[in-house]
């Protein structure tokens, strides 16, 4: 390490019955640097004003500025009220409004009340109230630590992360997801998260939009994508509409949520599945991509493809439509069919100025009086 300590100021008065201690020198700028044996820059350290206590081996400087470097070229500026550097920096203490602003990438800023900085092995832990934020979003936890030379940040406790719209307050995110410790390289965006995981979106009162629950979590932050993994349960309260999936990912910059698996749907009295589907939230959509099945009481329908909109109620079907009504086994089939969700969530299909084929079978336990038989059941179609 290369210390540079300038412009002596003076020193406390030891008083005239004081031999124990020394007093503190002041002095006007503290200026620290490490080197890698490589000759690389590690990290650097400026304060304006310092007091070195001999005895102790203690530097306390004010108003300091750090910077963290990697592969030779700053990535972090580093900033609080008071350091504290101890045996010569084999740990620095950083106190106050601790500040750690990434210089590339996301330009993410991550702040804290107390940091303890292990410069030789490189980390830095933030022990009280850590929290990371870019434009849109941010993300908290009990604990955090950053590794300088790698840029993994490891967050401990419940960890939480907030998002909102570029117009709208930060203070009142729309979106939250919490889930256990986590992993998240700040380089590549890869997040790993353990479970149990919640996310929700809400309205401006607060209200639950849709929430999702699964187990452990991946993504990446860059591309925006996060997959949680299943079981997945995503309920939206307001419709009474439960949705049970596998592997299920979130974007939450598109906010749509897909799964390339096969799912099921409760809404009240209708059951819908299929073999993989995409929501969109802001469209209040969910587009059931492939091998579509919908049974509610006395009815079922297969197509390939449903797309149900949940807050217009309406309901589309399409490709090779076919619909079975117990009464009378009545089948029809169509390109096409329009439904529209009903009271308990039962959803009454039409084709509205489409093509439709249907078969009735009309059965009658009568007797033909002309030929003293039973009439036969026979198919009439339209």
């Amino acid at each position: 390490m290369l210390a540079v300590i300038t412009g002596l100021i003076g020193c406390a008065d030891e008083g005239s019955g004081s031999t124990s201690e020394a007093p503190p020198f002041v002095f006007r700028s503290l200026k620290l640097n490490q080197k890698k044996p490589d000759g690389l820059m590690d990290w650097s350290l400026n304060s304006p004003e310092a007091r070195y206590e001999l005895s102790r081996q203690l530097v306390r400087a004010r108003d300091p500025i750090a910077l963290l470097y990697k592969d030779g070229k700053p990535s972090f500026r580093v900033q609080s009220d008071l350091a504290l550097v101890v045996n010569d920096g084999e740990q620095i203490l950083l106190e106050g409004d601790v500040r750690l602003q990434q210089l590339n990438g996301a330009k993410l800023l991550i702040q804290g009340d107390r940091l303890r900085w292990q410069p030789e092995q490189g980390l830095l832990l933030i022990e009280q109230r850590p929290r990371a934020t870019d434009g849109t979003s941010r993300i908290g936890a009990s604990e955090a630590q950053l590794q300088q030379r790698t840029n993994d940040l490891t967050l401990n406790g419940v960890v939480e992360l907030e998002r909102w719209n570029e117009d709208a307050d930060a203070s009142n995110p729309d979106t939250t997801l919490r889930t256990g410790p986590a992993q998240w390289n700040l380089d590549t965006g890869l997040l790993n998260a353990q479970g149990p995981v919640l996310g929700q979106r809400r309205d401006e009162e607060g209200t639950v939009l849709e929430q999702l629950q699964g187990q452990n979590l991946r993504g990446n932050t860059i591309q925006g994508d996060i997959t949680v993994q299943a079981p997945v349960n995503v309920q939206i309260p307001r419709e009474k509409g439960v949705l049970r999936a596998q592997d299920t990912t979130w974007n939450f910059r598109e906010q749509t949520i897909r799964s390339e698996q096969p799912f099921e749907a409760d809404l009240d009295e209708a059951q819908i599945a299929g073999g993989r589907f995409r929501a969109d939230l802001n469209d209040t959509t969910v587009d059931v991509i492939s091998d579509c099945r919908i049974e509610q009481p006395g009815e079922k329908l297969t197509a390939d493809r449903c797309l149900w909109n949940w807050q217009s109620e309406e309901v589309l079907a399409e490709g090779n439509v076919q619909l079975l009504r117990e009464a009378n086994d009545q089948i029809t089939r169509a390109s096409r069919l329009e439904g529209r969700v009903g009271e308990e969530g039962l959803i009454t299909f039409t084709a509205p100025g489409g093509k439709v084929e249907s078969q009735v079978r009309f059965r009658s336990d009568e007797q033909d009086p002309s030929s003293g038989r039973r009439n036969q059941s026979a198919p009439v179609e339209f």
